[in-house]
């Protein structure tokens, strides 16, 4: 067996060089890395790991959700307190709007990824979403045949869908950040 013996030989110059480089671009890295993290609320950086990244992700998801949730409510609102002998053209276009922006919702929710820790607060949000789109529903139903009993009917699922969503809005989950 042959073993070879190399030297190395690097001048203190070039190795100064070397740590110079390596020192600025730490700083540069540090002072990136304090600028670009997100903070909690005492200031201080938040590491986000992956489960943690996801759990964030999901989080501000559903917070956007809920104020869709309450756009929609405002939309379903509005349509049962119309009078219905109004332009028909004009209500039923703006019933179709509110029902298809709910499905659209439902979707949303029922096609995102749901980290483990959330799958109950998924289910509940999935609950939420599909009671304002059955009201929803509803007040197309009632637009299109106006009786009294299709405007209660109405106006009952959107109290009970409000209902529901205080209670999702509470859950310490969503006020937490």
């Amino acid at each position: 067996m042959i073993c070879h013996k190399f030297d190395i030989h690097i001048s203190e110059d070039i190795l100064h060089k070397y740590a110079c480089l390596l020192l600025g671009l730490t700083l540069l890295f540090t002072i990136i890395g304090m600028i670009v993290s997100p903070c909690d609320q005492e200031g201080k950086p938040v590491l986000l790991l992956p489960e943690v990244k996801a759990l964030e992700d999901y989080r501000r998801s559903s917070q956007r959700w809920l104020r869709e949730l309450s756009f929609l409510d405002g939309e379903i609102t509005n349509m049962l307190s119309a009078t219905p002998n109004g332009d028909l053209f004009s209500q039923s276009k703006g019933a179709q709007n509110m029902l298809q922006h709910a499905f659209q919702l439902v979707q949303q929710v029922d096609r995102t990824h749901v980290p483990t820790l959330w799958m109950g607060f998924q289910d509940q949000m999935l609950s939420i979403s599909m009671s304002y789109l059955e009201t929803a529903r509803s007040t197309l139903r009632w637009v299109s045949l106006p009786e009294k009993s299709n405007l209660e009917l109405a106006i009952q699922q959107l109290a009970d869908s409000r209902k529901l969503k205080t209670d999702l809005e509470s859950n310490p989950w969503m006020i937490a950040h």
